[in-house]
């Protein structure tokens, strides 16, 4: 059960990054998925030390607190203006673009739900701060 949470808190924090990231040029959506991938990465160098994960996650998310903050705004502003057919397909095209990300690391994300079922909530936090 714990993993189908720690795989949903990641669905989540990915799809709320389609939606909560911007940057004023270029794909909004590059944003997004440069912190996804740096995050997983964290979770996967250090999947053998549940403390550590924690650690990194949260450090990563201290350094870059401001570039998120604007991020997320930019991303709602963009949301704002846009047309729910424009969502929708922006939508499907950032999920088609995470869809490697996120079965690339289902498996790491399983691995790191046994190892550390004490350490899923503070994992899910330091992933889930793009809202």
């Amino acid at each position: 059960m714990k993993r189908i949470a720690l795989f949903a808190i990641v669905s989540v924090a990915a799809f709320s990054l389609i939606f909560g990231c911007s940057k004023s040029s270029g794909d909004p959506g590059e944003a997004m998925i440069k912190h996804m991938t740096a995050m997983i990465k964290i979770i996967k160098d250090n999947k053998d030390d549940c403390d550590k994960i924690v650690s990194e996650l949260e450090a990563y998310q201290a350094k870059n607190k401001e570039e998120i903050k604007k991020i997320v705004a930019a991303g709602k502003e963009m949301e704002a203006k846009m047309s729910d057919k424009d969502k929708e397909e922006y939508a499907a095209k950032m999920m088609k673009k995470m869809e490697p990300i996120i079965k690339d690391s289902m498996s790491v994300m399983m691995e790191v739900s046994q190892k550390c079922p004490e350490h899923s909530a503070k994992i899910s936090a330091a992933m889930g701060d793009f809202k």
